[in-house]
C-alpha cells in the first residue's frame, strides 16, 4: 500500500470513530438546602471553587462586583468621588498598592515557599474566577436581579490578577485609605485636602464571642463550639453561608467572606472552630527625620535618602480628574492623618506584616488537620491568621491561638526607638509601635521560627491547649482560661492584669454557671441544647450588676422626670429578649455615661470587679435623666417592648424584631443598631450576631447547628434576603446539614454546571 492510500485509510477510520468529547476543566454540583443554603460538591477544589462562585454569585453579585470595582481602583470613575471623597482614597491606596507588582511577584515565586500559592490554591482560584464569570454570562448586567448593581457598566468578568489582589490587600484595611491618600510634602495642595477625618482614623465595629469547651465540660466528654462573630451585616466584611464536599477527601461545613472562596469558620468530622478579633497590633509606624531643604528625603543610618514618588490618575465620575503623587519609603508608604501628620521636620512610614497571599493554602491546611495540636501546628506553618482561633477537636482538646504574623515589637526594642511624645502615647494607649525610623537598629527584629522578616515567630505567641475551656469575648489573651491565665508577652499582644469588659465577665460566668449547673438549665456540663440556650439566653450583666441600685437610687431623688424611668426599670427582666421591657431605656443610661463603680477593679479578683452602683456619682442620674429626654423626644415610651422598638428593615419596608444588645453593657448576644427613628425607634442593624454555629461532637460524628443572622443574600429581591433573619428573631436554628445523607434528605433544588 502506498503511503498516500495508508494515509486515506487512517483517515477514514479517523472520520468513522465517534470523537471522545474533551472532560470538562470545572464540574460542580450544587444543592439547595432550606433558607438557599448551598452545598459545594464536586471532585476536586477546582471544582469546589467553581459550584462557590457561581451559587455566590447568583445571591450576592453586587458585592462580589463592589470589591472587585474597589480592586481596579475605578470607584470614583463609575461611582462618583464619594462621601468625603472616600472613592478617590480607596482608588489612590489601591493603585499604589498594586503599583509595587508584588502580587505579581508571589504567584511568580518558588513552588513550595509560604509566600507562593499552591496549585491546590490556584485550582481553587481559578474555579471561582469561572464560576462568577459563568453566572454573569448566563444573566448578563441587564438580568440581574438586584436593583443595586442590575446593567451597571462596573459589573464584569472577574481575573484571576483581580482575585488574587483582592486576596492581598484583604479585608479590613479601609481604615488605612485616608492615611495613604492623604500623605503629601507640607504645603501640598489640591483634592482631598478636607478629606473627612473620621476617613483617615476610623474603627471599624467588628467583635466577636467563642467557646471552645472540652471534654471536662462537657456531658457528652467530647468536645464542643460556640462561634459568634459580631460583624457588619452589610458590605465587605459579609459571610456566606456554604458547605464544601469533595466525597472522600474533604468535608467542612461553615461560613466564607463573600468573596472568597474560604470557609473561614466552621467544622470538619474532627475539628471546629471560630476566629474573634484580636487585641494585637498588625501594623505600625516608623517616624522619619526629614532633611531640613527636602521634606521628601528622610534620615537612614547617617545619610538623607529620597522617597520614592509615583503618580496616580484617579477618573472621576461627573468631576475633573485627580492626578497625585504619593510616596513610600524603605518602611513604607508615607500616611498623613490627625495623628501622624508630615511637617517640614517630621513624617511617618506605615509598615504592615506581610500576609501576601497566604490566606487560601492557610485555610486549606486549617481544613484538613485532625485535632487541635495539628491545627496548631498548620496555624505555625504560614502565620495567615489576622484574628484569635478558638478551636475544639472531637477528642475533646480546646485550643486558643493568636499565631499570627505580628510586628516583632518586645519592650526593650519599644523602650529604645520611641523618640517623640506621639509614639509614647501610641504605645501607652494603643499599642502600636511607632519607631525610629532613622536607625536599622530600631528595625522589627525576626524571631528564629518566623515565617517572615520582622515578626514574631509562633512559639512566641499567646495560646493554650486545654481540656475544661477556652473563651475569646474580644479582650486580650490573658484570661482566655481564668484558671491558667496567660502572661509575658510583648504589649503588642494585649494587655495583662487589666479590666476585663462586661461582655468578657458574663461570657466566662456564663461558662463556670452552667459547669456547676447554677444556670436554672438542665444538669450540669454543656450539650448542644443547653449551649444553644446560653447563647439565646440574652442576659444583660451591666443591668444585673446595677439595676437595683440605679432603681433605689431613682427612686429617692427629687427629679420629677424620673419616677417614670424608676417604674420602667423596676419591671425590667434584666434581658434583651423581644418582650423585654425596659432595656433601652438602659441602653441609653448607659450610653450617656451612667455605669460608673463604686469599688474599683483589682486584677486579683477580675470577673467580678468592678461592681456596685455608685450612686452618689452625679452622673449617674443625670444619664438616666438624659435617657428619659432623648426618649420623650423621639415619642418611645419608657417601658416598650425590646422587639417593639428594635428591629431590622428586610425588604419592602418590613421591620424583623431583633433580640440582643450593645456588648459593651455586658450583653454577650451582641447586636449594634444605628441611631434610632422617632417613634419607629432602632430599625436598622449595624453589626453584632452575624454567624451563629454551634457544634458538638459525638460517637458518630459532628452533629451542629447555626444560623446567618442577615439571611444569605444581599438581594432585597431575593426569597434569601431576610429568612433567616426572621429564624434568628424567632431564636430558632438551622441544621447545617454535614452528612451528604442529610445534604440529600433536605435538597429543595439542584444544579449540576460544567465547562
Amino acid at each position: 500500500m502506498s503511503r498516500f492510500s495508508t494515509a486515506i485509510a487512517f483517515a477514514a477510520i479517523a472520520l468513522a470513530t465517534p470523537l471522545k468529547a474533551a472532560p470538562a476543566q470545572f464540574r460542580a454540583e450544587i444543592s439547595r438546602t432550606a433558607y438557599g443554603v448551598p452545598h459545594i460538591k464536586a471532585r476536586n477544589v477546582a471544582g469546589i471553587g467553581y459550584g462557590y462562585g457561581y451559587a455566590s454569585a447568583q445571591d450576592n453579585i453586587c458585592e462580589i462586583a463592589d470589591r472587585m470595582l474597589t480592586v481596579s481602583g475605578e470607584r470614583a470613575k463609575y461611582l462618583g468621588p464619594g462621601t468625603g471623597e472616600a472613592n478617590i482614597a480607596s482608588d489612590l491606596f489601591h493603585k499604589h498598592a498594586f503599583a509595587t507588582g508584588d502580587v505579581e511577584r508571589l504567584l511568580a515565586g518558588p513552588i513550595g515557599s509560604v509566600d507562593t500559592p499552591s496549585a491546590d490554591a490556584r485550582a481553587l482560584a481559578r474555579g471561582y474566577v469561572a464560576g462568577v464569570n459563568r453566572y454573569l454570562r448566563e444573566v448578563g448586567a441587564d438580568g440581574i436581579t438586584d436593583p443595586r448593581c442590575k446593567g451597571a457598566a462596573w459589573v464584569r468578568p472577574l481575573t484571576e490578577l483581580a482575585f488574587w489582589r483582592h486576596m492581598y490587600v484583604g479585608q479590613t484595611v479601609d481604615q488605612l485609605f485616608g492615611p495613604v491618600a492623604l500623605a503629601q510634602p507640607p504645603g501640598a495642595s489640591g483634592r482631598l485636602a478636607a478629606l473627612a477625618p473620621d476617613m483617615v482614623e476610623q474603627e471599624i465595629g467588628l467583635g466577636s464571642n467563642a467557646y471552645g469547651l472540652g471534654r471536662e465540660v462537657t456531658k457528652s466528654g467530647r468536645g464542643m463550639l460556640l462561634g459568634n462573630p459580631h460583624y457588619p451585616w452589610t458590605g465587605v466584611n459579609r459571610f456566606y453561608r456554604t458547605h464544601f464536599i469533595i466525597p472522600g477527601k474533604l468535608n467542612i461545613v461553615g461560613v466564607s467572606y463573600v468573596g472568597m472562596p474560604l470557609i473561614r469558620m466552621g467544622h470538619t468530622e474532627a475539628i471546629a472552630w471560630s476566629n474573634t478579633v484580636s487585641t494585637a497590633s498588625r501594623f505600625g509606624y516608623f517616624e522619619l527625620k526629614l532633611d531640613p531643604k527636602d521634606p521628601t528625603r528622610y534620615l537612614y543610618e547617617g545619610r538623607y535618602e529620597p522617597m520614592t514618588r509615583q503618580t496616580f490618575t484617579v477618573e472621576v465620575k461627573g468631576a475633573p480628574a485627580v492626578i497625585r503623587t504619593l510616596y513610600a519609603t524603605r518602611q513604607g508608604p508615607v500616611v498623613s492623618s490627625t495623628t501622624y501628620t508630615w511637617t517640614t521636620d517630621r513624617a511617618f512610614a506605615l509598615r504592615q506584616a506581610p500576609v501576601g497571599l497566604r490566606d487560601v493554602d492557610q485555610y486549606m491546611a486549617v481544613w484538613h488537620a485532625r485535632s487541635a495540636r495539628d491545627l496548631k501546628t498548620a496555624l505555625g506553618r504560614y502565620q495567615s491568621f489576622r484574628f484569635n482561633l478558638t478551636a475544639v477537636d472531637a477528642g475533646g482538646e480546646a485550643f486558643y491561638g493568636d499565631t499570627g504574623l505580628i510586628p516583632n515589637v518586645p519592650q526593650d526594642l519599644a523602650k529604645a526607638c520611641i523618640i517623640s511624645e506621639i509614639g509614647r502615647q501610641a504605645w501607652d494607649k494603643e499599642r502600636r509601635p511607632v519607631l525610629d525610623g532613622s536607625r536599622a537598629a530600631c528595625d522589627w527584629r525576626t524571631d528564629a521560627d518566623s515565617t517572615a522578616a520582622g515578626m514574631f515567630g509562633p512559639r512566641a505567641a499567646p495560646q493554650l491547649l486545654r481540656t475544661d475551656y477556652v473563651e475569646q469575648s474580644n479582650d486580650s489573651y490573658w484570661l482566655t482560661n481564668p484558671h491558667q491565665p496567660l502572661t509575658g508577652f510583648s504589649r503588642i499582644w494585649g494587655e495583662e492584669g487589666t479590666r476585663r469588659s462586661l461582655r468578657t465577665r458574663l461570657a466566662i460566668d456564663q461558662i463556670e454557671q452552667r459547669v456547676a449547673g447554677t444556670d436554672g438549665l438542665d444538669g450540669k456540663k454543656f450539650d448542644l441544647a443547653t449551649l444553644q440556650q446560653v447563647m439565646f439566653g440574652d442576659r444583660h450583666f451591666g443591668g444585673e450588676l446595677v439595676r437595683d441600685d440605679l432603681v433605689a437610687a431613682c427612686k429617692r431623688s427629687a427629679d420629677p422626670h424620673l419616677p417614670r424611668a424608676c417604674d420602667a426599670l423596676a419591671k425590667w427582666d434584666l434581658k434583651t429578649n423581644l418582650d423585654s421591657q425596659g432595656a433601652h431605656l438602659f441602653h441609653l443610661f448607659a450610653q450617656n455615661g451612667g455605669l460608673k463603680f463604686k469599688v474599683p477593679f483589682n486584677s486579683a479578683d477580675p470577673l467580678h470587679t468592678p461592681n456596685t452602683l455608685d450612686a452618689d456619682d452625679p452622673a449617674v442620674l443625670g444619664a438616666l435623666a438624659k435617657a428619659v429626654e432623648r426618649l420623650d423626644a423621639l415619642k418611645i415610651p419608657l417601658d416598650a417592648r425590646l422587639g417593639d422598638v428594635q428591629r431590622d428593615e428586610r425588604g419592602g419596608g418590613k421591620l424583623v424584631p431583633i433580640h440582643g444588645g450593645p456588648g459593651v453593657d455586658g450583653v454577650f448576644n451582641a447586636i449594634d443598631m444605628g441611631e434610632p427613628r422617632p417613634v419607629l425607634g432602632w430599625t436598622k442593624v449595624r453589626s453584632g450576631a452575624s454567624w451563629i454555629m454551634t457544634v458538638e461532637f459525638t460517637d458518630h460524628g459532628p452533629v451542629s447547628q447555626g444560623l446567618l443572622t442577615y439571611s444569605e443574600s444581599s438581594n432585597p429581591a431575593s426569597p434569601h434576603y431576610g429568612d433567616q433573619t426572621r429564624l434568628y428573631s424567632q431564636k430558632g436554628w438551622d441544621d447545617l446539614r454535614f452528612s451528604e445523607a442529610a445534604v440529600k434528605a433536605g435538597t429543595i433544588s439542584r444544579k449540576v454546571i460544567a465547562e
